[in-house]
């Protein structure tokens, strides 16, 4: 992955408890230091306060959506360039276009292969490293 320095920190804001347990394990299996939240409102806390490498983002959420949220933090100079991955329920095209042009950086619909996530992971971590 990284040549010998530190892992890098990838976000998942999800309101569903055992998605996150198994998303932070698979992430940390992968490489990767697993940050999690299971509300928009924190996940944008954490998200300025960490500055995490990615971030993992489900749209169906109490209160702050992660529509508003991907919008919150592509709006924020401090969290703009931090790549977003939709991750949800929510497959339609429409779906798939308005994240899209929110800024996300791309958009995977559950339930998801992990093998998938891992490679989309991968791809957007080294866009945004070119």
């Amino acid at each position: 992955m990284s040549s010998g320095s530190e892992s890098q920190q990838v976000l998942v804001v999800d309101d569903t408890k055992n998605l996150l347990t198994v998303l932070a394990r698979r992430l940390k299996s992968w490489g990767y230091e697993p940050l999690t939240a299971e509300t928009g409102e924190e996940g944008l806390r954490i998200a300025q306060e960490q500055q995490p490498a990615l971030i993992l983002l489900d749209i169906m959420m109490p209160k702050m959506k992660g529509r508003q949220v991907c919008a919150r933090l592509k709006a924020d100079p401090r969290t703009a360039r931090i790549p977003v991955i939709f991750l949800t329920a929510l497959g339609l095209a429409d779906h798939v276009k308005a994240g899209m042009d929110l800024g996300a950086d791309d958009y995977i619909v559950k339930p998801f292969e992990p093998e998938e996530l891992r490679e989309r992971i991968a791809v957007c971590l080294a866009r945004r490293a070119s």
